[in-house]
């Protein structure tokens, strides 16, 4: 075991990276140090984390509770605690199971996690994105954009109920292949069979993670490195070719019917470069984020089917999931398809490019249809989020005053709202129609001149007027500080955020 414990991440992190088996990992759990930072990731402000079944909260945790747990663990004696199960109801108004550990597994699952995720992070594959450090729906949804080129089909489709449907024995056989370590495999075991108490009755856990389990998102993720792994294996047999090939073009007849440069030209540009026809040039693209992706194909329809086929043969067996059979779809391009709460599409603008033949002295122009990826943001979404967050309607732009807000003051009231529309710029900020928004932000103005109305018991056209009057043009609440020095507070516009 190494004298510094962050010196020996960095060694497991590169070792895993040369595809070694990693061994020491429980021993690694002694060092203080590691639980110090592990108190910091999980609260770094103080205070106290959600309270589990044992009613403790980490305001109480000190160097003692520190050396208790690491002389269990030498031990051998460290056990979870069967997590508190409460309900939640959901944005459809169903009840959802969730689990919240004690403060004291809390903290062993970040320090199994810290590790975990040196050995697992550099060998997870680049098509994943969910629940990564510096990975995110925007990286995902960038892949898709930057690199989905010239592809003409796609599946899109999730797993149903993965984290309740995870095999443990089938996770810890994983595991164990990069791990050698048997007391840390058995601590994971620990962790995934700990039970579950709800209402004052224990229930054993056969399968799946715990869904605020500190290290359940990880091991999801490595779960599903074994589908990331098939996919790329099948991407690579499904290629054809280094690039499609072109449409054949008979320079020589084009010479002998040219009457003039500019009908060579013309004629030239109507030539495609690529043939979407060819059998040669097959290519498979591929973009996992949690239990959702989507797979693009330069191909026919036919061969996507063949993919569907054998995705769901492969989770069946070898992960025992299943697709959820009525989001798994498979779309044209050239029609829109949902993923993270964005649609793309094929974007088929014509782009002409120059290219030179051995037979031409100069270049020559080809028109080319891109194939190139756009992002949108679904009319839908804006409009449940108007409905949502009680703006009015986008349809018919009725316009609604948020009673909910009244007994807020006006700086209150102007915060949420703009902090609503910075949440939702800030998502869509990678859409080709991102000023769409700004027919959402007109109606959240007219709503928020409305509920300061109604609170300033006036009516809309004077409350805009007076708020207008500090800055021309610009939507401000004015306060003045104790020297009487004006500050205004405008209203956000869609322009005025940076879309970087």
């Amino acid at each position: 075991m190494a004298k510094y414990p962050f010196q020996q991440l960095d060694v497991i992190w590169k070792a895993s990276q040369r595809g070694n088996m990693i061994t020491d990992c429980y021993r690694l759990m002694y060092n203080k140090e590691l639980w110090m930072k592990a108190y910091g990731e999980l609260y770094p402000n103080g205070g106290s984390l959600p309270k589990g079944a044992s009613d403790e909260t980490i305001d109480g945790f000190g160097l003692q509770i520190i050396d208790d747990i690491i002389e269990q663990l030498k031990a051998g004696t460290f056990r979870f605690t069967p997590v508190e199960r409460d309900y939640i109801r959901n944005s459809s108004g169903e009840k959802r199971p969730l689990e919240v550990p004690n403060v004291k597994d809390q903290l062993v699952q970040e320090v199994m996690r810290m590790i975990i995720d040196h050995i697992y992070e550099p060998v997870f594959s680049a098509n994943s994105h969910g629940t990564r450090e510096g990975r995110s729906c925007h990286t995902a949804l960038s892949q898709v954009k930057n690199t989905w080129q010239g592809l003409t089909w796609c599946i899109k489709g999730d797993m149903k109920g993965y984290s309740d449907q995870i095999d443990h024995s089938v996770l810890l056989n994983f595991i164990s292949k990069k791990i050698k370590d048997r007391r840390f495999l058995l601590l994971i075991h620990h962790a995934l069979t700990c039970g579950v108490m709800g209402n004052r009755t224990y229930h054993k856990t056969y399968c799946g993670t715990l869904q605020r389990g500190i290290i359940s998102p990880l091991l999801a993720n490595i779960y599903l490195h074994q589908f990331d792994m098939y996919m790329e294996n099948l991407m690579d047999k499904f290629g054809k070719g280094r690039v499609r090939s072109e449409h054949s073009v008979n320079w020589e007849d084009r010479n002998e019917l040219a009457l003039s440069i500019e009908q060579l030209k013309t004629k030239q540009i109507e030539a495609s470069l690529f043939n979407p026809a060819d059998k040669n040039g097959q290519r498979m693209k591929y973009v996992r984020y949690d239990d959702g992706f989507v797979i693009g194909i330069a191909g026919s329809k036919q061969s996507a089917l063949y993919i569907k086929e054998r995705i769901t043969a492969f989770l069946l067996k070898e992960l025992h999931l299943t697709l959820r059979e009525e989001n798994t779809l498979i779309t044209h391009m050239d029609h829109p398809i949902s993923f993270l709460g964005y649609e793309f599409r094929k974007r088929n603008e014509i782009k002409a490019k120059r290219l030179t033949d051995k037979n031409q002295k100069h270049a020559l122009k080809k028109r080319t249809l891109s194939g190139a990826i756009k992002l949108e943001i679904p009319t839908k979404k804006m409009k449940e989020f108007a409905l949502k967050n009680g703006y009015g309607h986008l349809d018919d732009f009725t316009i609604v005053h948020r009673s909910k807000l009244m007994n807020n003051s006006e700086l209150d009231i102007l915060s949420t709202y703009n902090a609503e529309l910075k949440e939702i710029a800030n998502y869509y900020k990678l859409a080709n129609n991102y000023h769409h928004l700004d027919r959402l932000f007109y109606l959240a103005e007219s709503s928020f001149i409305k509920t300061i109305a109604n609170k300033r018991r006036s009516t809309s056209k004077k409350v805009a007027t007076s708020m207008r009057t500090s800055k021309q043009g610009v939507l401000c609440l004015v306060s003045r500080d104790t020297k009487g020095k004006e500050k205004l507070y405008p209203f956000i516009k869609l322009k005025d955020l940076p879309k970087t």
